[in-house]
């Protein structure tokens, strides 16, 4: 199963650097240094498939916090990258792409969603006999 949180981690990486954007996926802690995102796991819907496969979609909130100037400016930049860049992860299409601005905080949401398979437990067998002769 693919680390989602991480894919979405990687990605921010790319367009924002770790010694100027902090990247929270846990809590946020406190008295934290803006500008900063944080990775939220809204929720998880899980619908079991035949053939031993699982249906995963999970939604996410990345949150940005803009620093002082111009706070709705750079959350509007910011979430146009986003939209971009968050569309497609290393093997993951981002669906239901939207974001909102409240209190001066972007939400930007999107859902990923896989299948994994589950590998069934391997039986040994304890013993094997094999009578061998031949016939004349």
């Amino acid at each position: 199963m693919i680390n989602v949180i991480m894919e979405i981690k990687t990605a921010l990486r790319t367009q924002y650097p770790e010694d100027q954007y902090d990247v929270y996926t846990e809590s946020i802690e406190q008295g934290f240094t803006e500008p900063c995102f944080a990775i939220h796991q809204l929720r998880a819907d899980v619908t079991p498939y035949p053939s031993r496969r699982t249906e995963i979609v999970q939604y996410f909130d990345v949150r940005f916090f803009p620093t002082e100037t111009r706070p709705r400016g750079q959350c509007r930049t910011v979430a146009a990258t986003l939209t971009f860049l968050l569309r497609k992860l290393t093997g993951l299409r981002g669906t239901g792409l939207s974001w909102e601005i409240t209190d001066d905080v972007l939400h930007f949401f999107v859902s990923y969603r896989q299948f994994v398979r589950e590998v069934p437990e391997e039986i040994l067998m304890e013993t094997l006999q094999q009578n061998t002769r031949t016939e004349d």
